[in-house]
């Protein structure tokens, strides 16, 4: 994928541990408008950065295939190290994209589509800029349940 070129780089910068999802939402402007790390205190510093810069990296892949596939669920679209990256688009493009170990399973779908259900509930809301960070206690809260319960942590 595209994120091969840096692998030794970033190798010796740190090192991404096994079980530490890390959800991005990413609107269609590619602003970054939420964040979550499972659980959170499973990454710092420049694990941080470096897990925002594979995500970042990867989503010309997501833009390459999302154009070629007709599914919102676009599965893995790239890889680093031990890691993979996932993804779902939305109907307005929003990316939803996790990293994370790589072993697939039923929950990956089901955490993807009760996101989506719990994502439009806020940008249905006339108050919320699509294009602002999602900033409710509510929406994180319920995002990190559905991690618990739907990717076995």
């Amino acid at each position: 994928g595209s994120t091969k070129r840096g692998e030794g780089l970033w190798r010796t910068v740190c090192r991404l541990r096994g079980r530490m999802p890390a959800l991005y939402i990413i609107s269609p402007t590619d602003r970054m408008v939420f964040e979550e790390i499972f659980p959170a205190d499973s990454m710092a510093g420049k694990q941080m950065v470096v897990a925002q810069l594979v995500v970042n990296a990867a989503l010309d892949m997501v833009d390459e295939v999302m154009w070629s596939n007709n599914q919102m669920n676009l599965k893995v679209v790239d890889r680093f190290n031990d890691q993979v990256i996932s993804a779902f688009v939305t109907a307005g493009n929003f990316r939803f994209m996790l990293l994370h170990d790589g072993r697939p399973d039923e929950g990956l779908r089901l955490f993807f589509t009760e996101l989506y259900e719990l994502f439009v509930k806020i940008v249905m809301n006339p108050l919320h800029d699509p294009d602002t960070a999602i900033t409710s206690r509510t929406f994180r809260d319920r995002v990190k349940q559905l991690c618990r319960k739907l990717l076995v942590l």
